[in-house]
């Protein structure tokens, strides 16, 4: 959504299903428990050889076996972020129960699922193929494992789904955008039923040497599960993490035609760009205050309907400094949640776990966990954040999601209970 839009909400769409690949633990319920109860995800790297890099920590989906969800052939021909988004999305459709719709009308069946950076692993793992061994040692699968698109590509194939598909790239804001889009898709009639969400597996050489290089991961090597700090005085950066996850979208005419139990509905977004910087958010956080204002005119909401907000909150102090002044301004009373702090920042994926984190919020009425917040920074003071336990919330009616991407891409994602 822009600018210039009409008053009042556009329309929604109900969510009737989620699946989620996470630190935390694959599948919804396994994640979802462990986030209520402030587990953290984080532990030392085993995906490859930390010791030449100033930061031994990551969130790895350490649970997840990519052969409970494909065969074994199937897997070796995927990079890991569309293994991790393909399993999610199977999930989803399955919490749904879309085989009927999938058999008998697929066409009405969209794919959105998006990744910021696609098959890096692949990639690095062919460009020594190549410098090694020569080119013509370089796999032919490479192309279809390193394109971020081929995780939505793959999951059609798999369900059969053959309406809409895409591949939203928006960097940490790609898992909001997903969920904005396919609500867009059922806006417009164009599906009845979308499978959005988001998937990221960044936990590579290349990308910790890079990340490392600007300065923006944490060194708390020592306490890695109380390294992700969002709106701590001592935070030092964030928490490279993996996952993904998709919710189950749907017109609410369709899901009571074919009588789904909704858990929540996506009611509205926005998006705004701060033009400001290509890694560090606007100072005063005015592009996600805009976006916050617009999801909800979106929404047909007003500021004081929001209960809760899954903030970004990275755990960095160029971000969530910014963000705090944005809700501070806008909403200063309700309750923040930075996720992350126990999921670390899966980058592309992070914005529809965090999405299912809203939906689920609201349905059994209970804010998710801020942990390691132990002294706030001065920066940060002005919110009621949801500190170290997971807080009852019986009259929570709606939810923001708040994404904010490397380029200055900011998307919020309006959520709330199903009337």
């Amino acid at each position: 959504m822009t600018e210039g839009r009409s008053e009042g909400g556009r329309g929604r769409a109900l969510i009737t299903g989620t699946g989620a690949v996470t630190p935390l633990g694959t599948g919804t319920e396994s994640f979802w428990d462990a986030a209520l109860h402030g587990k953290s995800g984080i532990g030392p790297i085993t995906l490859f050889d930390s010791s030449p890099f100033p930061s031994h920590i990551a969130g790895e989906c350490s649970d997840f076996d990519p052969t409970d969800f494909m065969t074994k052939k199937q897997a070796r021909r995927m990079d890991r972020y569309a293994q991790m988004g393909i399993a999610a999305g199977l999930q989803a459709a399955e919490n749904a129960g879309l085989s009927d719709v999938l058999q008998n009308r697929p066409e009405r069946v969209a794919i959105v699922i998006g990744s910021g950076i696609g098959g890096l692993a692949t990639w690095e793992r062919e460009y020594q193929v190549l410098h090694e061994r020569g080119a013509g040692r370089v796999s032919p699968f490479l192309i279809p494992m390193m394109v971020p698109n081929m995780a939505a590509g793959q999951l059609a194939i798999m369900l059969g789904a053959t309406g809409p598909s895409q591949c939203p790239v928006l960097a940490c804001a790609t898992g909001g955008e997903a969920i904005a889009e396919g609500l867009e898709l059922i806006r417009t009639g164009d599906a009845d039923v979308v499978i959005a969400g988001s998937c990221e597996a960044p936990i590579t050489q290349l990308s910790m040497a890079g990340f490392c290089a600007i300065r923006a991961i944490s060194t708390r090597n020592e306490e890695p599960h109380k390294a992700s700090r969002p709106f701590d005085a001592g935070r030092d950066g964030f928490v490279m993490s993996e996952g993904a996850g998709a919710i189950v979208l749907e017109s609410a005419e369709h899901a009571e035609r074919r009588g789904a139990t909704p858990i929540a509905a996506v009611a509205g977004y926005a998006r705004t760009t701060d033009a400001y910087h290509v890694t560090a958010p606007d100072a005063e956080g005015r592009g996600v205050e805009r976006a916050m204002r617009l999801a909800l005119k979106d929404s047909g909401l007003a500021a004081e309907d929001i209960g809760h907000v899954n903030a970004h909150a990275t755990s960095t102090p160029t971000g969530d400094g910014p963000e705090t002044k944005a809700i501070s301004r806008l909403m200063p009373h309700v309750a923040v949640s930075g996720t992350k702090s126990m999921m670390g920042h899966s980058f592309g994926a992070v914005g529809s776990i965090e999405g299912i984190m809203c939906a689920l919020a609201i349905n059994q009425k209970v804010l998710p966990p801020t942990i390691n917040l132990e002294n706030v920074a001065s920066d940060c003071e002005q919110l009621d954040y949801v500190v170290g336990e997971a807080r009852p919330a019986p009259e929570l009616k709606a939810a923001l999601s708040n994404s904010m991407g490397f380029g200055g891409h900011n998307l919020v994602v309006a959520f709330t209970e199903v009337e």
